[in-house]
C-alpha cells in the first residue's frame, strides 16, 4: 500500500514539473511588444495605427499593445523607462529618444497617394489675413500658434524656417504671443478662429484635416511652406532583443502586403526602411535652433 502511494506521489509531482514548465515554457514565448505615440492630432494618433499592429501581430505572433500619453516628453519617457518597446516618435522626439533611451529608427509611412516620406511645415494664415508674404516686416508684432514643444514640424522647422527671416520665437519684439496649442489640429483653428495671426503647422495634418471635412481650405491661405522634413519614424528600443527587432521591422515593411495599413495621417501605402543617420540633419537643424 505504501508503495502505490509512493508511486502515485512521484507521478503527481512528476505531472506537476511537467504542468510548470510547460506554463513556463508558454509564457516565455509570449512577446508583449507595448508601443506609444506622440499626440500630434486631436484625431487620436494611436488609432491609426491598430490595422498595422493587427498585422504585426498576425506576422509575429507577438501581443502588440498601445500605450497613450498626452505629450512629447511623456512618449521619450516611457521608452526611456522601459515602460515602452516600440514608437511613433516625430523626426525631433526621435532624436532625443535616440540619445537618452536607446530608440533606432527602422520604418517610416508613405501616405497614400504619396511617393515620398518627407513631409513640411505650412505657415497658414486666415483668408482674409493682411498678412501677405513670410517676412519678418509682415510678422512683427503677430501672434503665432505653434503645436507643442518636441514638435518636429509644429515647433522645431517653424523656428528653424523664421530664423532664417530674423525672427527668433525667443527674442522678445518679434511676435506679440507665441502659443504652443497642443496639437497641429488645434493650432489650424486657433487660427480660423482669429485668436492667432498665423500657424506653423504640418502639412500631414493640414492634408487629413482637409480630406476628412475638419477644415475648408479656402477659408486660409498657406504663406510660406518649409524645406522637405525627414519622415517621422517607427522606433524600437534597442534593449529589445535583436530576433525581436528584425521580426517586427520584417513585418512592418511588408504589412501592405496583408491588408489596409495606417500610420500618421491615415491610411499607407507601405513602410520603408530608415535609419538613424537619416535624421542627421534634424540634429543639426536642433541646434541651429538652439
Amino acid at each position: 500500500m505504501k508503495s502505490i502511494l509512493c508511486k502515485l506521489l512521484l507521478i503527481f509531482l512528476l505531472s506537476l514539473l511537467i504542468f510548470n514548465g510547460c506554463a513556463k515554457k508558454s509564457q516565455e514565448s509570449e512577446v508583449v511588444i507595448r508601443m506609444v505615440c506622440v499626440p500630434a492630432s486631436e484625431k487620436g494618433d494611436e488609432s491609426d495605427f491598430i490595422s498595422l499592429l493587427d498585422i504585426i501581430n498576425k506576422i509575429t505572433g507577438y501581443k502588440m499593445e498601445m500605450i497613450k500619453v498626452t505629450d512629447y516628453n511623456a512618449a521619450v519617457e516611457a521608452m526611456r523607462a522601459g515602460r515602452a518597446d516600440m514608437a511613433w516618435f516625430g523626426a525631433k522626439t526621435y532624436i532625443e529618444a535616440a540619445r537618452i533611451a536607446d530608440a533606432e529608427a527602422f520604418a517610416a509611412g508613405i501616405r497614400k497617394g504619396k511617393n515620398s516620406v518627407v513631409y513640411y511645415t505650412h505657415f497658414i494664415v486666415r483668408k482674409d489675413s493682411p498678412i501677405k508674404e513670410f517676412t519678418k516686416e509682415e510678422l512683427t508684432g503677430t501672434v503665432l500658434a505653434l503645436n507643442h514643444v518636441g514638435s518636429t514640424s509644429g515647433d522645431l522647422i517653424p523656428r528653424y524656417e523664421l530664423i532664417q527671416i530674423d525672427m527668433n520665437t525667443k527674442e522678445k519684439g518679434n511676435f506679440k504671443m507665441v502659443q504652443y496649442t497642443g496639437s497641429h489640429d488645434a493650432a489650424i483653428l486657433t487660427v480660423l478662429n482669429g485668436i492667432a495671426d498665423v500657424g506653423g503647422v504640418s502639412s500631414v495634418n493640414w492634408d487629413a484635416r482637409i480630406k476628412d471635412g475638419t477644415i475648408n481650405p479656402d477659408d486660409y491661405r498657406i504663406i510660406h511652406s518649409s524645406h522637405p522634413i525627414a519622415a517621422a519614424p517607427l522606433a524600437y528600443s534597442k534593449n529589445l532583443p535583436e530576433e525581436v527587432r528584425k521580426n517586427i521591422k520584417a513585418a512592418v515593411l511588408e504589412a501592405h502586403e496583408h491588408g489596409t495599413i495606417g500610420g500618421y495621417g491615415g491610411e499607407m501605402e507601405r513602410y520603408v526602411s530608415v535609419t538613424d543617420a537619416d535624421y542627421d540633419i534634424t540634429r543639426k537643424i536642433s541646434e541651429t535652433v538652439k
